[in-house]
């Protein structure tokens, strides 16, 4: 194996596996990038097992062939290489020379026949989306995924088709949940019977939408997702579960609805959460005639306390949310106005933008 290759290039494609390749796993060779030097160009590909990416680059190949090094190690030496170009040849079959300038490495390389392999786009159907529609559905939904491993099944965003025929995401952790639903140009109809979307996986995807301007495309293989664009692949594992049934906490009949400035109420809300406990993160919410009443208190520290103008003249409301949540709930929007909705002291609130119909954030009340 023999080829020369652009310094930026390189440095792109390492770059964008870092998040993927595993630092101290009990399989050494996950560690490593696949490079395979082919008549099309350089592939680089990585995996974790559950997240892998395929990337293709342009170079000048003089002899074909396959290695495996070092992920991280490879990055940080191409990131520190000066010149344009960055020639690699393998040595011994153990062995991968570097060249850059007057600059030498030569890096030991784990046997390729011991790399997994990638799904691929065989005997895939793809469907195209915009990036950016995607994206704001990631955005949207992804926040609100729950880190608790024991409760896999909410580890990732689950996708389904609605019976309008319209893209659905929805991420709950079990104290909030996130919706949002799309029409896209064309049916997802391998979403039907939904899915869940590892919050790794969709992070990534969500990565890959910002470097593509237009349309990617999405396809469901063999317990995976994957998502392509020319030059790139991007596959995700599947979590085998049951996604709960979320409609069963969305609230409804709402006996309060809310107009506020989403701004005014985000930054009001931050300085509150100055002073909620660090592990609770609660708050007060408090409405009464013509005031929403915002307070935090914290035996260690103080006690904190906002009351913003609102167009209200119903009975006094006392409930109390994670602070944390909300903000995040706030944050997922762009409108300039939000709506929050309200039933009782002990059900949750749900807010959505006041202009948006297609986004909702539900957030569960806790005792104060």
């Amino acid at each position: 194996m023999k080829f020369k290759i652009n310094n930026a290039n390189l440095l792109q494609g390492l770059g964008r596996i870092q998040a993927i390749v595993e630092r101290r796993g009990t399989l050494p060779i996950l560690s490593n990038v696949l490079i395979k030097a082919t008549s099309d160009g350089i592939i680089l590909a990585a995996t974790d097992l559950e997240v892998g990416v395929v990337s293709t680059h342009p170079a000048e190949i003089e002899q074909e062939g396959s290695v495996t090094l070092a992920a991280k190690k490879l990055f940080e030496i191409v990131r520190e290489l000066d010149e344009d170009d960055v020639n690699f040849g393998l040595e011994d079959g153990t062995r991968v020379r570097i060249e850059c300038g007057s600059a030498r490495f030569s890096l030991l390389s784990i046997s390729p026949e011991e790399y997994p392999t990638i799904p691929g786009g065989e005997g895939v159907t793809f469907v195209e989306l915009e990036s950016s529609l995607l994206a704001e559905m990631i955005d949207r939904t992804l926040y609100a995924t729950s880190s608790d491993e024991t409760r896999y099944n909410l580890n990732g965003v689950y996708m389904e088709l609605t019976d309008e025929n319209r893209v659905r995401f929805v991420a709950t952790d079990g104290h909030r949940l996130a919706k949002i639903d799309k029409t896209p140009p064309h049916p997802v109809a391998f979403l039907e019977n939904g899915i869940i979307v590892p919050r790794k996986g969709v992070s990534e995807i969500r990565k890959l939408c910002d470097e593509t301007d237009g349309p990617v495309e999405i396809g469901l293989g063999e317990g995976f997702l994957i998502v392509r664009r020319p030059g790139l692949l991007l596959s995700s594992r599947l979590i085998d579960g049951e996604f709960p049934n979320y409609r069963q906490v969305m609230p409804s009949d709402f006996r309060i609805r809310l107009v506020m400035d989403r701004d005014r109420l985000t930054h009001a809300l931050r300085r509150i959460a100055l002073l909620a406990h660090e592990r609770s993160r609660g708050f007060r919410f408090v409405l009464e005639k013509g005031g929403l009443e915002l307070s935090a208190s914290n035996p260690d520290l103080g006690e904190a306390r906002e009351i913003l103008p609102v167009d209200y003249s119903g009975d006094r409301f006392e409930s109390g949310f994670n602070a944390r949540y909300m903000l995040d709930a706030l944050s997922a929007m762009t409108s300039k106005e939000v709506l929050i909705e309200l039933v009782d002291e002990l059900a949750p609130a749900q807010l959505r933008p006041a202009d948006d119909a297609d986004y909702l954030a539900v957030v569960m009340p806790m005792r104060m």
